[in-house]
């Protein structure tokens, strides 16, 4: 009976010491350890030299919509990917080709995540972006110049009968402008006194969206403005990071806000709108507005 007993209690070492074992090779298969289809920020990949230039942002796991924002001081683009975060492979590249620098990449915020592409340009590019369920891809190109405007309808009048007196030699130098001559009948070749030009433009339309920043006080005026057009200038004024949502620019707003610390401002613009927001900042500096779209199905 001794000897039985001597027995028993080895067997229950034994077992006590294999139940660590067992629970260390069953843990990988619980569902408190398996990882979700979380979205990630895989890879960044430049393609083509000059205006024809465009970069893969490749991505994994579920679908997420990117955010887009595109600032000055210094001229960059960047990438938003809410809810996502970047893959251990996700690394910063030097690329110095065009206006392209370079591109950086990270964790911009934690909770919620949100991984963030900046990509650092030498001068001011516009761009088209194509999403798949997998990648967006941005196309770079030069910016188009603002500014330039079609020749106003007396001066391009007067060009069009200066080249046609060139074109029969009756303009000689310090002469009117006169009209080509078409026979011998015609008495007076004269060409018709030009409208006289407009002595004072128009007054200039009333901006839709008036934002002001001083010792800390923002104001808002929007009337019929877009919250994008908003954001924007609110970014500009601000010199804040924001991240403006896809769908801002087809949500109308129409504010007078302010003067008041930026926080009570962007907060009473941004309470009832479809979405989350996060501050960055003391009451009196803005450094960060972080956007993030509601989920519809949660009152």
């Amino acid at each position: 009976m001794p000897r039985l007993s001597y027995f028993g209690a080895l067997l229950g070492i034994a077992a006590l010491l294999s139940a660590p074992i067992f629970a260390q090779k069953a843990a990988p298969n619980s569902p408190q350890n398996s990882a979700p289809n979380r979205a990630r920020v895989q890879h960044v990949v430049v393609r083509g030299t000059g205006a024809a230039m465009e970069v893969e942002i490749q991505t994994s796991g579920a679908p997420v919509a990117p955010d887009t924002q595109a600032i000055t001081g210094p001229d960059r683009i960047v990438v938003d990917f809410p809810g996502a975060l970047p893959a251990a492979e996700l690394r910063a590249l030097k690329v110095n080709r065009g206006a392209l620098k370079g591109i950086r990449a990270g964790l911009f915020f934690s909770n919620p995540p949100i991984t963030r592409v900046v990509l650092d340009l030498v001068e001011p590019q516009s761009y088209r972006i194509s999403t798949t369920q997998n990648a967006i891809v941005l196309k770079l190109g030069p910016v188009t110049a603002a500014g330039a405007k079609a020749p106003d309808v007396p001066a391009a009048r007067a060009a069009k009968l200066r080249n046609a007196s060139l074109a029969t030699g009756t303009l000689a130098a310090g002469t009117n402008v006169a009209a080509p001559r078409v026979s011998s009948a015609v008495v007076n070749t004269t060409a018709p006194p030009l409208p006289a030009a407009v002595s004072a433009a128009p007054p200039p339309p009333k901006p839709l969206v008036n934002v002001t920043f001083e010792n800390g006080m923002l104001r808002i005026r929007a009337e019929k403005a877009t919250l994008a057009q908003v954001l924007f200038e609110v970014q500009r004024q601000t010199q804040a990071e924001i991240a403006i949502p896809a769908g801002a620019e087809q949500e109308e707003v129409v504010a007078d806000l302010g003067p008041a610390p930026a926080r009570d401002v962007l907060g009473s613009l941004l309470n009832g709108s479809p979405y989350n927001f996060i501050f960055v900042g003391n009451e009196l500096s803005l450094e960060r507005v972080i956007l993030t779209r509601r989920d519809p199905n949660i009152f």
